[in-house]
């Protein structure tokens, strides 16, 4: 009786890690774009993910209540109320709506599952469904090359920023994956490269600062080896000339775009739209609901007219939609999931590895990329990351 008690357990989490990275991939919980001989697949992939998540909800018995569990309780009951609450008072937009009903109904069943549900081996194979998502994305882009190399543009609906997220997301799994060690440097190449063409910044310089944590965290072990790797690779790129033809695609170009080319002195750059996110803080510090930023900015025809709908910085959207209670509590749950990962106890070294420097490229992503649906790998990675080793 246990034997296939433990049976369907494992095959409804199996039907759900699986439908869960469908839905992860696409990001929405209802996209038009998915339709194919009148035939939208993407309700086809939601009622499927809902009705296993429903499912799994039923095998817990009992929730254990510890500070992890009570913090995502609450920051997502916070989500729902303050929206609601918000909305009354300062409206509702389509993305908005969108944006908020995309969050509620993907990154938090499946937070809830991981954090009710899952053992080490539903995280394994979680993550390698994720990395299989990557490499999908991958051959599409490579098959896409010509299209990319002209215009940036992103592969299967998805736009560049949330493409390029999800290469680097597996440039870093495939670097720092204890089960993939043959040829992990060729595949990290071939991801990185392909984000370039992406013209995204942001995942390339996230990968960027988790090399430098990397390097700064095994200083005396990978120096020597470090100093070899660049050598080569700047060699290459120098001697080939391949570092001028890359720079020829605009693409790869803007990626690398510098100070001397006005890249941080533009209007619409970063800083422009974090001023304006600090002061949209200071009017509305109980925020003004989800999708509402360049509403209330001080010049939201400005931002309208470049297609700029959120601040690229998870906690000044989190601040400027939500409100300074919302935030601290998500503060305060991120800092309690670092700790409590600090000291669990992980068998393989190799995959606590995988798992930080994972979660570092998400959260440095999520810094400077990205709306609060962007995000949603590093929604989902938190609770994975307190997955427990011998559970």
């Amino acid at each position: 009786m246990f034997r296939k008690g433990k049976i369907n357990r494992d095959i409804l989490l199996l039907i759900f890690i699986l439908s869960a990275g469908g839905m992860m991939a696409i990001g929405r919980f209802y996209d038009e774009r998915l339709e194919l001989l009148g035939i939208n697949f993407s309700i086809i992939f939601s009622s499927i993910f809902t009705l296993s998540f429903f499912s799994v909800l039923f095998l817990v018995k009992s929730i254990k209540i510890d500070l992890n569990r009570i913090l995502l309780y609450i920051f997502y009951c916070l989500i729902i109320i303050s929206t609601l609450i918000l909305w009354s008072i300062y409206g509702v937009t389509d993305y908005g709506l969108v944006k908020f009903f995309n969050l509620v109904l993907i990154p938090l069943p499946i937070s809830l599952v991981i954090i009710e549900k899952f053992n080490n081996r539903d995280r394994d194979l979680m993550i390698t469904i994720l990395l299989g998502i990557s490499v999908l994305l991958l051959l599409f882009t490579l098959f896409s090359f010509s299209t990319l190399s002209s215009s940036r543009t992103g592969v299967l609906g998805g736009g560049p920023i949330v493409l390029s997220r999800w290469l680097c997301f597996g440039a870093i799994v495939v670097l720092f994956h204890p089960k993939i060690k043959r040829f992990n440097f060729i595949y990290l190449i071939l991801f990185i490269l392909a984000s370039l063409f992406t013209g995204s910044r942001g995942p390339i310089f996230s990968l960027f600062l988790v090399m430098i944590l990397y390097f700064f965290f095994n200083f005396r072990k990978v120096f020597l080896r470090t100093i070899i790797l660049l050598s080569f690779l700047i060699s290459i790129l120098y001697f080939t000339g391949l570092f001028d033809q890359l720079s020829q695609y605009n693409n790869v170009s803007r990626v690398f775009m510098n100070i001397g080319e006005g890249g941080f002195n533009k209007p619409n750059n970063r800083s422009y739209i974090f001023e304006s996110s600090i002061q949209e803080i200071i009017s509305y510090p109980l925020g003004v609901g989800s999708g509402n930023f360049v509403e209330y900015t001080e010049d939201p025809s400005f931002f309208k007219n470049k297609d700029l709908f959120y601040p690229h910085n998870l906690f000044f959207e989190i601040l400027c939609e939500f409100g300074i209670i919302t935030f601290l509590v998500f503060m305060i749950y991120l800092l309690q999931s670092l700790l409590s990962f600090k000291i669990n106890l992980f068998n393989k070294r190799e995959t606590r590895n995988m798992m930080f420097y994972t979660f570092a490229f998400l959260f440095f992503n999520s810094m400077v990329s990205g709306d609060l649906n962007d995000a949603r790998l590093l929604f989902v990675f938190i609770p994975l990351m307190l997955v427990k080793e011998n559970e």
